[in-house]
């Protein structure tokens, strides 16, 4: 089955590889403080196989209604060069409580972008539905899961500034 996507992006005053430094090795937990209850708030991390900074590691999320999933570093490139794009992407995995009986997996992708005057960040997050929950996930869970996006890309945008 297809992802369901959702995208949202922030313009940041910084270059591509300071916003890249500044976001990607952020706990989650100061990034990801939930939404209006129905979405819950990265609380930790466990099993972490390493740094968070190279392909192939893996971690499980616990968040606050005490679900969890597990997270796969898939790509890694932070920008090299004042002109190139950094990309941080994961495949999520083993979704357990409400999500787990709605999606098998889901993929996030960021990309710092060098813009005049700074960057932008944008994200990128698709769940897979399961059989027969695509209106549910796409319908019900999406609108609320992008406006959560939003939410958490405006605090990425002020730590990429350095706040």
């Amino acid at each position: 089955m297809e992802l369901v996507e959702f995208r949202v992006e922030g313009e940041t005053a910084v270059s591509a590889r300071s916003a890249f430094d500044r976001v990607v090795p952020r706990d989650g937990r100061t990034l990801f403080r939930g939404y209006l209850r129905v979405l819950p708030a990265v609380v930790g991390v466990s099993d972490q196989s390493g740094p968070w900074n190279h392909p192939g590691e893996r971690r499980t999320v616990h968040l606050s209604d005490g679900s969890e999933f597990r997270e796969e570093l898939v790509r890694y490139a932070p920008p090299e060069t004042p002109d190139a794009t950094g990309l941080f992407e994961y495949r999520v995995t083993g979704f357990t409580k409400t999500l787990g009986r709605l999606v098998s997996d889901a993929y996030a992708s960021w990309h710092y972008e060098p813009r005049p005057g700074g960057s932008v960040i944008r994200w990128t997050y698709g769940f897979r539905p399961l059989a027969r929950r695509r209106f549910v996930v796409e319908r019900v869970i999406g609108p609320i899961w992008h406006r959560y996006m939003r939410r958490s890309m405006a605090e990425c945008v002020r730590v990429a500034s350095g706040a």
